[in-house]
């Protein structure tokens, strides 16, 4: 059951500092679930692991990722990575992500 977005909201769609502040928000929040998807599979790789807790927990995280990312897709269009948001983005954190990532 998906409500459609009330009109108020749709008109903010448009307005382009609303999607770049929602953009922001989204980021923001594919950040922190990828890290507790990190934390997630390294905790299924314990001993004393609740497997199966941890399996949902898993699934319902990476969906929500997915849900994630396909609204940063939207909210993006077909625009390209800016100059600024390469400017904003720490080097480091984000290497360190990667690297996490490769060995999960």
């Amino acid at each position: 059951m998906t409500d459609p977005l009330y009109p108020s909201s749709q008109a903010k769609l448009s307005d382009p500092q609303y999607r770049a502040a929602m953009l922001d928000k989204i980021e923001a929040l594919i950040s922190v679930l990828q890290v507790a998807h990190t934390k997630v599979l390294a905790n299924l790789g314990t001993a004393s692991a609740d497997r199966s807790r941890l399996r949902r927990v898993e699934a319902q995280v990476s969906n929500t990722l997915k849900v994630c990312r396909k609204a940063r897709v939207a909210l993006r269009g077909d625009q390209p990575i800016s100059r600024e948001e390469i400017g904003r983005t720490d080097l480091e954190d984000l290497c360190s992500r990667l690297a996490q990532t490769q060995i999960a």
